[in-house]
């Protein structure tokens, strides 16, 4: 990619961000209903811009879901987000982030300490009320985000929900998310780095550089719900959706060979 079409590729996001972060504050401020609906269409303008395909298998059972998710990168907010009208769990952390966390607010996101199991307990509630008036949440139980490779082991620890949650009927639906194809290619385990972000690594240098790396494919697959009717234990719920995220991550990434 051309130098003079990367930077332009950054001037228009720059924009698009400028014009719509007003709008969606006033809808926000007012509450209203296109709230919901801004960010679906600001994340697949971003994603168009970035050269990022989505592939989604199988759908989203119904609104009011509680959606558990591998994470390998920020895209993947993003991604979800241009698939669904949703919310997300993140960690308190990102509430201090210049510009990411007003952005994230502007979403909704519920803000979770997973060190604190006081904060747990009320965070936990939050979630169910958003679930309770058929909005859809969405939670990463990693913890942190992977190299895009493999799935990490799920934290049981938010599934606190489940357990304090009167309602058997709760919708947990396990979602895969796999970095499959690069450039028209299937994707190695090197090129999936490329768009992955973990550890320390600089946002803004980050975004740079999948600008200037090409084209990328990712496969979202949308599992069956879970059965909790029989109240499992959060340590049962989250070995059941780490066996079926995990499973279904590795079959996105043989598709994609």
């Amino acid at each position: 990619m051309s130098f003079l079409k990367r930077y332009l590729i950054i001037f228009l996001i720059i924009v698009i961000t400028t014009l719509l972060l007003p709008v969606q504050v006033l809808l926000h401020v007012f509450q209203s209903r296109f709230s919901k609906i801004i960010p679906m269409i600001y994340h697949r303008i971003i994603l168009r811009l970035l050269s990022i395909k989505i592939v989604v298998k199988g759908s989203l059972g119904e609104d009011g879901s509680l959606i558990v998710s591998n994470h390998a990168s920020w895209i993947d907010i993003l991604i979800i987000s241009s698939v669904i009208k949703t919310s997300f769990v993140s960690k308190s952390e990102v509430s201090r982030w210049p510009l990411i966390s007003w952005l994230a607010k502007l979403q909704r996101t519920i803000f979770i300490n997973r060190n604190n199991h006081k904060e747990l307990a009320k965070t936990a509630s939050k979630i169910q009320d958003r679930i309770s008036n058929k909005q859809n949440v969405v939670l990463f139980p990693e913890g942190t985000s992977s190299d895009g490779n493999r799935v990490l082991p799920f934290k049981s620890s938010i599934f606190i929900l489940c357990e304090l949650s009167d309602d058997s009927k709760l919708n947990i639906q396990p979602i895969s998310i796999a970095y499959t194809k690069y450039n028209g290619l299937s994707m190695n385990r090197i090129e999936r780095m490329l768009i992955a972000w973990y550890g320390d690594m600089d946002l803004l240098s980050h975004l740079y550089n999948i600008i200037r790396s090409g084209s990328f494919e990712v496969e979202v697959t949308f599992h069956n719900r879970i059965d909790i009717s029989e109240k499992k234990s959060r340590k049962d719920i989250a070995s059941e959706c780490e066996a079926i995220v995990r499973d279904g991550f590795l079959q996105s990434l043989n598709r994609g060979v």
